[in-house]
């Protein structure tokens, strides 16, 4: 089955993701969009070259030219498509997909995802079998050698990174990049960064060594090597690299969760917020700091419904707040972009900070995580233990048909503080919270819950699966 969601569409390369449906939605793409001149990119999925050239013999039949980066991070992609100013760009990847898998994920003009509406205009044009004309001269090809290069350029000349004070500390770091889009440009950001580092899965050929999906459970020869080598930090990315897990200096994965919050925490302590010797800062200097770093935002963070509540904690230390969207990056970007917020991101490692690009990137949140470390004066361990901890469990309901399951029917399961309705339905109190949501690519009722113990958890979620029987 062709998974489509507002990131693009994943699918088994040919039994359901093949050269003539590529060249279907190239088409509509080309149709919508209005594309004459795109820049691509691929993970490292061993089918990527292939599907990368059907890709590029769809764009060029059209008069479309072409700008190929080869092996790149979605992150990169981004940042190309918008600093270049293309009319668009494709990144071909299936993300966390197993590596059977591939997929395109479609960027407008500015670098983001297309919109939910963006999305939907293109696959009623591919349902449509909206038809193009190929054109009288061929598009051209062009090879696009520096990608890496302006990419890590850009990260490091983001205000909230100090790079001369993280190569003073000469930090020994461990890179596994799943041999997926990282597996060069993150061991190349580390090093610029005066980092001594060691990469297990770097070779960007495709092999899945690991399960792709970066999650804690997934990351124990990462672990294993951290300790081996007597690393500072040991970084895990997804196979397009749009996501940051972290395993600490104690070789122990800390969670997907921890790495926007880190990145907050960073973002806010360059405008010292805090400041170790002098405590909490006012307003009044903030604003006054605010000016003298011409940082004209609004503050806060922008997150999703389903983020740990541990960002919410420590953004309350400074009375402001996080803004909760529905799930979905296109949602916090919007956001982001609405409420002028510079620093948002989702609690599946994804960090996005605007004044890089607006899209989740692994080296944004290195960067930020590592000027971190090299401002506080602690290991990733004690600053870990300094946050506050809450169990946090993703769950599931598998339903033949999710189309009319009726959230309405659950608003009396919970007696709570607060009822979310703009994604399924959350329930919330002052330290626990429980969400609830249909899922945009399976037939499941998604479940997040989150508090400060195991037993609260399981309590929540188990009343919820009682109630549904």
């Amino acid at each position: 089955m062709l998974i489509r969601s507002a990131s693009g569409l994943r699918g088994i390369v040919e039994d359901d993701f093949n050269s003539g449906i590529i060249d279907q939605y190239i088409a509509s793409f080309i149709l919508t969009q209005k594309i004459t001149h795109c820049v691509i990119g691929r993970d490292g999925r061993q089918s990527g070259r292939e599907i990368s050239q059907w890709v590029i013999d769809s764009l060029i039949k059209y008069g479309v030219n072409v700008d190929n980066c080869d092996l790149a991070t979605t992150p990169t992609m981004q940042l190309m498509t918008e600093k270049e100013q293309y009319d668009g760009g494709i990144v071909i990847t299936a993300s966390h997909n197993p590596s059977e898998y591939n997929g395109l994920k479609f960027l407008q003009k500015d670098g983001t995802f297309l919109s939910p509406d963006q999305c939907n205009t293109l696959f009623v044009s591919v349902d449509n079998q909206d038809t193009l004309n190929e054109a009288e001269v061929t598009g051209k090809v062009s090879v696009y050698n520096s990608a890496n290069e302006e990419h890590i350029t850009k990260v490091l000349s983001a205000k909230c990174i100090e790079p001369d004070t993280i190569r003073s500390k000469k930090f020994k770091v461990v890179i596994d990049a799943v041999n997926g889009g990282g597996s060069t440009i993150l061991p190349q950001l580390c090093s610029d960064l005066g980092c001594d580092v060691i990469t297990i899965n770097c070779d960007g050929d495709g092999n899945f060594n690991r399960v792709a999906e970066p999650l804690a459970e997934n990351l124990q020869d990462l672990e294993k090597k951290v300790l081996e080598v007597g690393a500072d930090i040991g970084f895990a990315t997804d196979p397009d690299g749009d996501r940051l897990s972290i395993v600490s200096n104690k070789g122990r994965a800390i969670g997907e969760e921890y790495t926007l919050v880190l990145s907050v925490m960073n973002f806010y302590r360059f405008l010292t917020f805090y400041d170790d010797k002098k405590g909490s800062i006012s307003y009044g200097e903030l604003g006054e700091r605010q000016r003298a770093f011409n940082f004209p935002f609004k503050r806060g963070a922008v997150t999703n419904l389903s983020t740990s509540q541990m960002i919410d904690d420590f953004l309350a230390i400074y009375s402001i707040s996080s803004n909760r969207t529905k799930i979905g990056e296109a949602h916090v970007v919007e956001n982001m972009k609405e409420s002028n917020i510079w620093i948002g991101g989702e609690g599946n490692g994804g960090v996005i900070l605007k004044e890089v690009h607006l899209g989740r990137d692994s080296l944004v949140a290195a960067a930020m995580v590592l000027n971190l470390l090299s401002s506080v004066e602690k290991s990733i361990n004690e600053i870990i233990a300094e946050i506050p901890e809450y169990v946090f469990v993703k769950d599931k309901i598998t339903l033949n048909d999710t189309k009319d399951f009726d959230f309405d029917n659950l608003a009396t399961l919970f007696d709570c503080d607060e009822i979310n309705r703009d994604d399924g339905i959350k329930f919330s109190w002052s330290k626990k919270w429980i969400h609830i949501r249909k899922s945009n690519t399976e037939p499941i009722i998604r479940i997040f819950s989150e508090a400060k113990t195991e037993s609260e958890v399981n309590d929540l979620i188990q009343t919820l699966k009682d109630y549904l029987k």
